[in-house]
């Protein structure tokens, strides 16, 4: 192999180490809504409650995840997770 070739090869690897070493944006720690672990508590009927920090409530029926009721407060996402968590019971 020849100078001009070796150096043809050696460009290449240092751009890729280049952009591997470059400031990637950091992951934010900040905790997403849809990342929230609802509060979970069995009604006297049976029925599971789930409650999350803004205030939302959500009421499934006791055998089947089934949406009762739901606040005015939740989000889809809110019922998405609380009929999660409900099939996993």
């Amino acid at each position: 192999m020849n100078t001009s070739s070796s150096r043809l090869l050696i460009l290449p690897l240092l751009l890729i180490l280049a952009a591997c070493t470059s400031n990637a944006p950091a992951l934010s720690t900040a905790t997403r809504s849809m990342d929230e672990v609802p509060g979970q508590e069995q009604l006297s009927n049976g029925d599971r409650q789930y409650s999350f920090a803004n205030g939302c409530v959500i009421v499934l029926e006791a055998r089947r995840a089934v949406v009762k009721t739901e606040g005015t407060a939740c989000e889809l996402h809110h019922r998405d997770i609380a009929l999660l968590y409900a099939s996993g019971d």
